[in-house]
Formats: structure tokens, C-alpha cells, sequence
């Protein structure tokens, strides 16, 4: 499991139909429509760890968001800057994982409206598979 934290921005629309994006730039255009945050902290040497199908979680303050992507088979992030998961099999170096449950379009409006109101977000990444052996390991 990984966490990095995102920055809301004001020209946050998150109203892409196939992409959600994080970036480390700190500042975008409202043509930015796949970006749910600015500013990330992420690491891809922690990131590329992870493989399979992954769970997402989106948390700011109260307000949380799940989804779920899978994880190339042989890929790895490439870009520094940018973390793109995307609905469609494209892969690309900015492609963190594909198959996405969610796009940018599908995330929670009390959560967009959050971001656009320049909150912070953290965002939480572990493996299903293991996550559900824990499970059927303690029996619950």
C-alpha cells in the first residue's frame, strides 16, 4: 500500500470521459479536464511496486472516493510529472494503470468541488489480491 498527497486547484473539472490524471505541476489550464490534483508528491519507484488489480482511494476530510485499475502486465511508470489511469487498454510512459472502474467525469461532485476549492486530497493505492488474502486471513 502507498499514499501521496494532491492539491486542489481552481481550474479542477474534472470532466474527462476515459482519464483521471495527478501531476506534480503546480499550476493547469481548464482544458486540464482529466486532472483530479496538482502539486503531487508521489514517487514512481513506489508506485511501479504495486502490480495487478488496484484499489484507489480518494479521501478529503469526509468525503471519499474508490475505484479500481489495473496495473499493466510488464509496465512500469515512466513519467516523472504525470500519473495518468485511464478506462481504456491505451498504455503509454504516463500511463500508471488501465481498465479504470472511474474516469475523471465519475468522481464524486462533493469531492471535485472540494479540489476546486484548492483542499488537499490524499490518495491511498494497495493491491487487491492482497488485500483480500488479509481478509480471508483473519477470517473476517
Amino acid at each position: 500500500m502507498i499514499s501521496f498527497k494532491v492539491k486542489g486547484h481552481p481550474k479542477i473539472t474534472a470532466d474527462h470521459k476515459s482519464t483521471l490524471e495527478f501531476t506534480k505541476d503546480d499550476n493547469i489550464t481548464s482544458n486540464a479536464s482529466c486532472i483530479l490534483g496538482v502539486s503531487s508528491n508521489h514517487d514512481i519507484k513506489d508506485l511501479n511496486r504495486l502490480n495487478g488489480r488496484l484499489v484507489f482511494v480518494l479521501n478529503i476530510e469526509d468525503i471519499e472516493e474508490r475505484f479500481e485499475a489495473t496495473m499493466p502486465k510488464n509496465h512500469e511508470l515512466t513519467d516523472e510529472k504525470e500519473l495518468v489511469i485511464r478506462t481504456s487498454s491505451f498504455v503509454s510512459g504516463r500511463t500508471y494503470a488501465i481498465g479504470s472502474t472511474k474516469a475523471s467525469i465519475d468522481i464524486d461532485r462533493k469531492l471535485v468541488r472540494a479540489l476546486k476549492n484548492e483542499k488537499d486530497m490524499k490518495v491511498t493505492i494497495y493491491e487487491k489480491s492482497k488485500s483480500m488474502q488479509y481478509i480471508s486471513e483473519c477470517g473476517e
